[in-house]
């Protein structure tokens, strides 16, 4: 068999399969297809000798819509290594729409958002579930509560979840209502809303601020709820820096996270707090370049959001790192498996990508396993979304790949479908696969999207627990 290509000389690491040895990888046709020594000719045969070859890095909660994020997104997580993302707010037609021209070669999925501005902060079950309909008719995997930037009723989120769950689609929440902010409370609203039912609580660790009393008593509340329920998958990142948005209407911040944020730091949460916020150097502006967004400070800043209209991304430094630490190595028991089963960077358009880059240092401090890193950030985010061909190594899996130089704790090389998108931070992916389900196979055709069908309904969110 001759094969498209074959990675020569690495150490392969695939915890599926209980792979770890050195073994010659052969591709053919996007797909694993050979593991072994010598295994004959290829087109091109890449040296990747004294490196670590693990299934490729999934990236499940990044922005780059036009809502958050933007569209150098893609760009900015492609040359961390990344081979597939998902985006937690849509709108999913600006994926379909951008994916041909910026998709960088990777595979990419998104959950929409349910707006007040679309549906009202207390919309009806049947708009929900009609909401949720069109979503997927248009490629969404499901469904984002979006409550700490864009609040809804806690009853309306309640449809949110029973819809998705009726559906066997994605459902992911950003705690937060009308009636508690993104804090503990709403996380603990969050967890009693979906009582009995599935729901992935996105970055645990932005629930334990200390907004509400200590936050080592917060983060202790947080990892109960989530011993508790089992119901709830959830993951977490290692910002220290927050996304939000930056415009302002009638002289208040649109976004709720914006003026929390305000609050938090002491200034008013109108837009003259803002700026004096960003004048002061205690929140930055995102500022969008070519390719990457770039974190601005003081009078630089204010100038650019004015300059923009006050319509772009800023960022306060919210989240803490010692407690984004605990929510990366707490156990569900002592010596079990991690409490939070999911990392994620909440990254694309945000500028703090580089997922794999995050997790690598715990694993050379002896926090993590290698095998817990890879399960954190590929293995598991494949099987709660359904992603059957990916999260692992195996003859006939996906030809995603990311290669780890594990003396410098980062991604050298990474490809998807079988093709390279990124080699020493240089990205040289074009295009990328539309991750969707059957119901927006009709929008992927139309749109003449290379698609792959993700299995929701089969995903370990609704598998036993």
């Amino acid at each position: 068999m001759k094969f498209d290509v074959i990675l020569k000389g690495g150490r392969v690491f695939d915890p599926v399969n209980r792979v770890d040895g050195h073994f010659d990888i052969g591709i053919r046709e996007g797909r694993i297809a050979a593991l072994g020594g010598e295994l004959g000719q290829a087109d091109e045969v890449v040296d990747v000798s004294g490196l670590t070859v693990v299934p490729g890095i999934i990236d499940m909660h990044v922005h780059v819509t036009k809502l958050l994020g933007g569209r150098v997104g893609y760009y900015m997580a492609a040359r961390t290594g990344v081979t597939t993302i998902i985006d937690y707010a849509g709108p999913v037609s600006d994926i379909t729409s951008q994916l041909g021209q910026y998709g960088c070669g990777m595979n990419v999925g998104c959950i929409d958002a349910v707006l007040p501005d679309l549906v009202g902060k207390s919309p009806s079950r049947e708009q929900v579930r009609g909401f949720l309909e069109n979503s997927l008719q248009n490629g969404s995997l499901g469904l984002k509560i979006l409550g700490g930037h864009f609040p809804l009723t806690p009853g309306a989120s309640r449809f949110c979840v029973e819809e998705a769950n009726e559906k066997k689609v994605m459902v992911a929440c950003h705690a937060g209502s009308t009636e508690n902010r993104s804090d503990i409370y709403g996380l603990k609203e969050a967890v009693d809303y979906a009582k009995g039912q599935r729901l992935l609580m996105a970055h645990i660790n932005a629930y334990c601020r200390g907004n509400r009393y200590h936050y080592l008593e917060e983060l202790r509340d947080a990892f109960k709820l989530l011993r508790d329920n089992r119901n709830i998958i959830s993951d977490s990142h290692m910002a220290v820096n927050n996304g939000t948005g930056g415009a302002c209407r009638d002289g208040v911040p649109c976004d709720a996270i914006t003026v929390n944020c305000l609050k938090m730091f002491g200034y008013e949460p109108t837009k003259e707090g803002l700026a004096l916020a960003m004048k002061d150097g205690q929140v930055k502006a995102i500022a969008v370049l070519e390719k990457e967004n770039v974190l601005l400070e003081k009078e630089e800043a204010l100038k650019y959001w004015r300059e923009h209209g006050t319509n772009i991304n800023v960022s306060f430094p919210a989240n803490l790192a010692s407690v984004a630490s605990a929510c990366i190595v707490e156990r569900r028991t002592p010596g079990g498996e991690p409490l939070i089963e999911l990392a994620a960077t909440d990254g694309g358009g945000f500028p703090r990508n580089g997922l794999i880059q995050k997790l690598l240092p715990f694993y050379r401090l002896g926090y993590l396993t290698l095998k817990e890193v890879i399960e954190k950030c590929s293995v598991k985010p494949a099987e709660v979304f359904g992603l059957t061909g990916k999260g692992n190594l195996g003859i006939g899996a996906d030809a995603d790949i990311t290669v780890l130089d594990l003396e410098r704790l980062d991604a050298v090389m990474s490809f998807a479908g079988g093709k390279k998108i990124m080699e020493h931070g240089s990205v040289t992916g074009t295009g990328g696969t539309f991750l969707t389900t059957e119901a927006g196979v009709k929008t992927a055709e139309k749109m003449q999207l290379k698609y792959q069908l993700a299995d929701t309904a089969g995903s370990t969110l609704y598998g036993e627990r």
